[in-house]
């Protein structure tokens, strides 16, 4: 038996082990997990999901692995609050880091020097530099950011644990804020961020993400002859992604088998020489260490030229509690990231009506509209957030609708307004994405964000000019397809044009939590 591509069923048997990981293990279960399971004849599959959405499933008893992978214990702390997760151990260790092209670090005096967390917060809050981070409810490396900078804030030192109490110091608060409203952009993922970053050095100077990414993406910007990135570490609020790995007793066949397929595949991982290589080759730093220290580390991977240091010592932030970690994701939305001005293009079209999308869009609306779905979701509107919606076919069918602030009676209005249409007529995304860069460019919110739910299937009389427009205006676009057989390739266009994404709709609200993350 041989490991398989995520695509492929789950595969069951006795020697067998399905795995749930976030997009950061990509390339560890690629090059180091597939490997040696084909080599001990073991059949293991794999499927890509973020930290955020395993701890949800995890939550709600949806469990559809023998094993869990996070980036780190920020999420798999949420996701066990039932006690579902067993066997939980770090594989290995990666600190988050602020990065970018070294003329910029060096303009901003963080270039060969060991760097305090209060000089990174004086450069992010100076103006000087474009800075990004994924949105901390989305995605785990910026929940790392989020708690490693509050226990800064709460003067908390690197052993002790934020409290519930802290969250709601005013100071804290007001710092928080600061610091969040200085964000140039939150995409929802590490992965995307980190590559749009890099392509775009226009719009992303800056950018905190992990350690062992900055490690992947300037191997392949040397072997391209480019410039790589330069690090620095916030000495003061270091915090550790540990990449915790756990195993899920949920009544599977043949469970016996698949847990000791596990646990050797976490001995492998932590002991053997071979794969502590390995990892080390890609940028991991070992879990079975002391601290992030090294010895004998490669320095064309941890490579001091890039910022990189090996003889770090100091202590990780501790994560809080699963409770104070809960209230501080929501405080994100509620208190901390700058305000959003968020339009939505609805495609109300006929087609809608007859492949199903519609009924989609109008799940859409709940789970995005209804207070209460909102805030299990993690989709809440603040209260300097303004929300525009306009349902289009071939031209604007209905609205736009505009709700500035938080009001749930509001909500619940324009929830009724969506729930109220019947499709009808011809198709034109474009109309509706003109109208949305036109209204968004004249608004005094700095942060924008569109949002198209569509089956794709387009007029494309105004394209070209559409996706220009599109350009010039450096607004992203999330696009999410609906409907059977719905057609993605102008979805793609635009997502792309735009800097944006486009999310397959396999699950509705993980792909309206894909396109919240950039708020």
């Amino acid at each position: 038996m041989t490991s398989r591509d995520p695509s492929t069923p789950e595969a069951t048997g006795p020697t067998a082990l399905s795995i749930v990981a976030g997009s950061e293990q990509k390339t560890v279960l690629e090059t180091i997990v597939g490997p040696w399971c084909k080599n001990k004849g073991y059949t293991c599959t794999w499927k890509l999901k973020g930290s955020v959405d395993q701890a949800r499933d995890l939550q709600a008893g949806q469990i559809e692995a023998d094993a869990y992978w996070f980036a780190s214990s920020v999420f798999s702390q949420l996701a066990n609050t039932k006690h579902v997760l067993s066997d939980v151990k770090p594989m290995f260790l990666t600190p988050v880091v602020y990065a970018g092209y070294k003329p910029v670090m060096d303009k901003l005096g963080l270039v060969g020097k060991d760097v305090t967390a209060a000089q990174i917060i004086d450069s992010v809050e100076s103006g000087k530099v474009k800075v990004w981070a994924t949105n901390p409810t989305q995605s785990n490396s910026g929940a790392t950011v989020l708690f490693s900078f509050l226990n800064h804030f709460a003067g908390n030192p690197p052993g002790q644990a934020l409290t519930a109490a802290q969250l709601k110091d005013p100071k804290v608060v007001d710092d928080m804020k600061k610091f969040f409203n200085a964000m140039d952009r939150t995409p929802p993922s590490t992965g995307t961020m980190t590559s749009q970053c890099v392509n775009e050095p226009n719009l992303c100077q800056t950018m905190f993400t992990y350690e062992d990414l900055v490690i992947e993406e300037n191997q392949k910007l040397v072997r391209q002859g480019k410039d790589p990135l330069y690090v620095a570490y916030p000495r003061g609020a270091l915090a550790i992604s540990d990449a915790p790995l756990g195993f899920v007793d949920h009544g599977q066949a043949d469970v016996e088998g698949h847990h000791k397929v596990f646990n050797e595949l976490q001995n492998y991982l932590l002991k053997d020489d071979d794969a502590l290589k390995k990892l080390a080759a890609i940028g991991r730093r070992p879990g079975n260490g002391v601290g992030l220290s090294m010895s004998n580390a490669d320095a064309k991977v941890f490579n001091p030229d890039w910022g990189i240091k090996t003889t770090l010592r100091e202590q990780g932030v501790t994560f809080p509690s699963s409770e104070v970690i809960d209230q501080a994701l929501d405080d994100y939305h509620s208190l901390y990231r700058k305000p959003v001005n968020t339009y939505y293009c609805l495609d109300g079209s006929g087609s809608m009506a007859s492949n199903g999308g519609w009924d989609g869009v109008k799940d859409a609306a709940k789970a995005l509209f209804d207070p209460a779905e909102a805030k299990r979701n993690r989709l809440q509107t603040a209260n300097k957030d303004v929300t525009t919606v306009s349902i289009f076919n071939s031209n604007l069918a209905a609205g736009p609708w505009t709700v500035t602030g938080n009001d749930p009676s509001k909500f619940t209005d324009l929830r009724d307004k969506i729930d109220g249409y019947d499709p009808y007529g011809g198709t034109d995304m474009y109309t509706c994405l003109d109208h949305a860069v036109q209204q968004l460019s004249r608004s005094s919110v700095s942060k924008k964000l569109i949002v198209v739910m569509s089956d794709g299937q387009s007029e494309d009389k105004s394209r070209a000019s559409s996706i220009d427009e599109l350009k010039k205006a450096h607004i992203p676009v999330v696009t999410i397809a609906f409907g059977k057989r719905a057609s993605p390739g102008q979805l793609q266009e635009v997502a792309k044009a735009s800097g944006g994404s486009h999310v397959k709709n396999e699950d509705m609200v993980s792909a309206l939590r894909e396109a919240a993350g950039y708020k």
